[in-house]
């Protein structure tokens, strides 16, 4: 009997161990969600030595945690920042050991047109440039 399988009449549901769950529902959840697009906003980056970049997309009731992989996270056009929205590609993934599930992003850009610009028009700092002095003669 499969884990997702309604118990014969007169039966009693089957025990199943943790892993064997965990690994029903990673089956179901990574077969089912494959290749996926999330809009969100951009919450918590971490960018650890590793290279890799970790974030949370959310919305405005739930949270979703991400990975982009150090290779991928080095030819992205754009670099997620917190509060942007964007739109992610990837796949669904889980971590049964924990219980957790996370999107691996392959690809993730500003969502639409209007995100796009608000970047390009985002005031650049030049506070951290030291200019050279100018002496006359």
């Amino acid at each position: 009997m499969d884990l997702i399988d309604d118990p014969r009449q007169g039966q009693n549901s089957p025990e199943f161990t943790v892993t064997e769950l965990s690994g029903a529902i990673k089956r179901v959840i990574e077969g089912e969600f494959a290749h996926v697009r999330i809009r969100g906003e951009v919450g918590r980056v971490s960018r650890p030595r590793s290279g890799h970049i970790y974030l949370d997309l959310k919305d405005d009731s739930s949270v979703i945690s991400g990975v982009i992989w150090k290779g991928v996270s080095a030819r992205l056009e754009t670099q997620p920042e917190e509060g942007m929205e964007v739109i992610a590609t990837g796949r669904v993934t889980t971590f049964g050991g924990q219980s957790k599930y996370q999107i691996v992003i392959e690809d993730i850009k500003p969502a639409g047109m209007g995100a796009l610009m608000a970047l390009l028009e985002k005031p650049v700092s030049y506070t951290h440039l030291t200019l050279p002095t100018i002496y006359s003669v």
